[in-house]
C-alpha cells in the first residue's frame, strides 16, 4: 500500500532519533537499504549523496527511499 510522502514524513518526524534508529534497525533487514534510510532520514542526506556514497543512480535511490518510508509507516 503507498501512502502520501508528506504523510510518511510527518508521521516519522514525530519519533525521537534514538526510537527511529531502532525502528530502522527492526523493520529494515536489508543492510544497504537500512543504511541508506538511516541517512536520508536520520542524517537528512539528499538523493545524491545517498547515490554517491553507495554507487548508484540518483534515480535508483529515489525509487528506493519512498519504498522503505512507506515499509517502515506500515510498522509504526
Amino acid at each position: 500500500m503507498l501512502h502520501n510522502v508528506a504523510i510518511i514524513k510527518a508521521a516519522l518526524q514525530k519519533h525521537p532519533y534514538s526510537e527511529l534508529n531502532h525502528l530502522i534497525d527492526e523493520w529494515i533487514f536489508n543492510d544497504r537499504h537500512r543504511g541508506m534510510l538511516k541517512d536520508f532520514l536520520l542524517h537528512e542526506h539528499s538523493y545524491s549523496r545517498i547515490a554517491e556514497d553507495y554507487e548508484m543512480s540518483t534515480r535508483q535511490i529515489a525509487r528506493i527511499i519512498p519504498k522503505l518510508e512507506a515499509q517502515l509507516f506500515e510498522k509504526v
